[in-house]
């Protein structure tokens, strides 16, 4: 959902973050606001606590444990 704060566990190297999702206007990665339509944003929508996504970037898939989910 927008206007999210979505904390996540990268599977391969156990490293967490936690992003903003945010309209495209809103988004700049630097502050951690990613786009709902960027492909992060995407791959988290309609997603729950302890969910694993598979999210296509650039360089292949990454896999991604979805920790905590709070709201702005």
């Amino acid at each position: 959902h927008l206007l999210t704060k979505v904390t996540i566990k990268n599977s391969v190297n156990d490293m967490e973050m936690t992003y903003a999702i945010v309209s495209e206007s809103e988004a700049d990665l630097a502050a951690k606001k990613i786009s709902s339509s960027s492909p992060i944003g995407k791959g988290l929508l309609g997603k729950k606590v302890g969910d694993i996504v598979d999210i296509k970037v650039p360089n292949g898939i990454m896999n991604f444990e979805i920790i905590e989910i709070t709201r702005l």
